[in-house]
């Protein structure tokens, strides 16, 4: 038997559901979890914002799901 690897997508763009990427570790069987943030229409939106603010131009929310979801990753 071959032995299965197990990857889930939690968002396809920058604004996705927030709540995808949680309940995947929480309650899905897998081995990884991916985020795409590279949209094309997201990626001229952080562009726009880092010529604004260079602190900008990155998916902001990506260090609150990490953070929110530690405990759910250690365990993966």
């Amino acid at each position: 038997m071959k032995n299965l690897i197990k990857i889930a997508n939690g968002q396809g763009f920058w604004g996705d559901s927030i709540d995808a990427p949680t309940k995947l570790l929480k309650y899905g069987k897998i081995d990884y979890l991916t985020l795409d943030y590279l949209a094309e229409v997201t990626i001229s939106i952080m562009q726009k914002q880092k010529l604004k603010n260079k602190m900008f131009g990155y998916a902001r929310d990506f260090v609150d799901l990490v953070i929110d979801n530690q405990e759910n990753i250690k365990k993966k």
